[in-house]
């Protein structure tokens, strides 16, 4: 009989927590205990009894959030393709950290709070993703001038402008610029492109003529027999007052 009511309890623990996250990501850190009971189905007993402060009910749910990175960062270090796991592994730190952040500023004022882990000198953070940066370098594609504490204040940089911004999307879609900056493949691409583009700017800007039918200007390319008109239309009134005139 015993057993039976530990698993109840066990259950409506999960309830509890599962729906406080919930409505703590919907609505942030104002819902009340009664409201997490409500939505969770268990009377409000059942909440105090396991989650004597709105505080302690925070703070357990921070603690599974944080585990989440940790148990997700080993994932990834278990992936295969090592540039999809560094990348995927920022988004979703970066996704986490905001929905967090709430909850790290409510119990700021907490004493008694310490992150999981902290303890034994491990950060359920910095360790996969040292250990992801490590990798990913080795691989080649990421920069290899760029360290875990450079990561780390651009995941921090990524949490505050979308506060700024009010807006998840446009964070996301800007956070992948910075992602971008990272990679070592796509930065040779971008100065490629940027020479060619110059080069073309400047083959054009020396050997450009004027049409003498319109007088509008002649880009020529770098190759090739320069063109004389600017467009056929051009060159066939060119054709035709030079009849007239034989």
């Amino acid at each position: 009989m015993k057993r039976a009511e530990r698993a109840d309890a066990q259950r409506n623990r999960r309830k509890v927590l599962d729906t406080a996250d919930r409505l703590f990501g919907e609505h942030g850190t104002g819902v009340s205990l009664g409201e997490i009971a409500a939505a969770a189905g268990v009377g409000a007993g059942t909440v105090y009894r396991h989650f004597p402060t709105k505080d302690a009910l925070l703070a357990s749910v921070l603690d599974e959030r944080l585990a989440a990175l940790g148990d997700y960062g080993a994932a990834m270090l278990r992936h295969p393709d090592i540039e999809y796991a560094f990348f995927e592994y920022l988004r979703f730190l970066n996704e986490q950290a905001l929905a967090n952040r709430a909850i790290c500023e409510a119990l700021a004022a907490r004493g008694d709070w310490q992150e999981p882990s902290k303890g034994d000198g491990r950060c359920v953070i910095d360790s996969p993703l040292a250990a992801l940066v490590a990798k990913a370098q080795g691989a080649g594609v990421l920069r290899a001038d760029l360290d875990t504490r450079d990561v780390r204040a651009l995941l921090a940089g990524c949490t505050a402008m979308a506060q700024s911004l009010g807006s998840t999307e446009r964070a996301a879609d800007l956070a992948k610029l910075f992602w971008d900056g990272m990679r070592t493949e796509r930065n040779r691409e971008i100065r490629n492109e940027t020479s060619i583009a110059t080069t073309v700017r400047n083959e054009i800007a020396v050997t450009e003529d004027v049409c003498p039918v319109c007088g509008t200007p002649v880009a020529h390319a770098g190759t090739g027999r320069p063109a004389k008109y600017c467009s056929p239309a051009c060159r066939q009134k060119a054709f035709r007052d030079k009849r007239k005139g034989a």
